[in-house]
């Protein structure tokens, strides 16, 4: 790497509450829209024997257990523990957005109960359509709750090579317009 910048994310919003270990998160990416699915693992080890062997309709599990995000346009994420960040474009209205704000989410049951003041929680149900081949429409609510802190800061998406979020940072990886400097930003959380 070229460059390391340090920067912290305390002048916009307050540090998130420390996430829960014992609760872990899947996630799914599907295309054209893009789907972010999010998934809490705590409902596959609250199964007994013999349900663990029976499939479980998802109106049984799913919408307490999951988030659905859609995107029109390409987004880029990264999962850690309990913990999602995803680059969401700026402006929804444009053709073609080329700016994006970092969303990061926490999952953990104590973020969402114990927040203190920071970020906002979400706990509405969603609802997003899927359109088979047969052009048969199904529509899935989920409602898994999160705490959410969006960046006011935006980034190129094409200088926005890569990101990942750990137990204290955001890492960002991020090129110039002419593609000759890489920097690796590390923004304390």
């Amino acid at each position: 790497m070229d460059d390391i910048e340090h920067h912290s994310l305390s002048h916009v919003q307050p540090t998130m509450y420390t996430s829960d270990a014992k609760h872990r998160l899947i996630c799914l990416i599907s295309s054209f829209p893009t789907r972010v699915s999010i998934i809490s693992t705590r409902v596959f080890f609250d199964v007994d024997g013999t349900a663990a062997a029976t499939p479980i309709p998802w109106n049984h599990w799913g919408p307490s257990n999951a988030r659905i995000f859609e995107h029109h346009y390409s987004c880029k994420v990264h999962v850690n523990g309990n913990r999602v960040l995803q680059a969401f474009p700026a402006c929804t209205s444009a053709s073609s957005p080329n700016e994006y704000v970092l969303h990061m989410m926490d999952f953990s049951p104590l973020a969402v109960t114990n927040r203190r003041g920071l970020g906002r929680v979400v706990k509405e149900t969603s609802a997003i359509n899927f359109t088979g081949k047969s052009a048969e429409s199904l529509t899935a609510s989920t409602s898994l709750p999160y705490v959410e802190v969006i960046s006011d800061r935006k980034f190129s998406f094409d200088e926005l090579k890569a990101m990942w979020i750990d137990k204290d940072r955001i890492y960002l990886l991020n090129t110039n317009w002419t593609r000759t400097l890489t920097t690796l930003e590390v923004i304390n959380v």
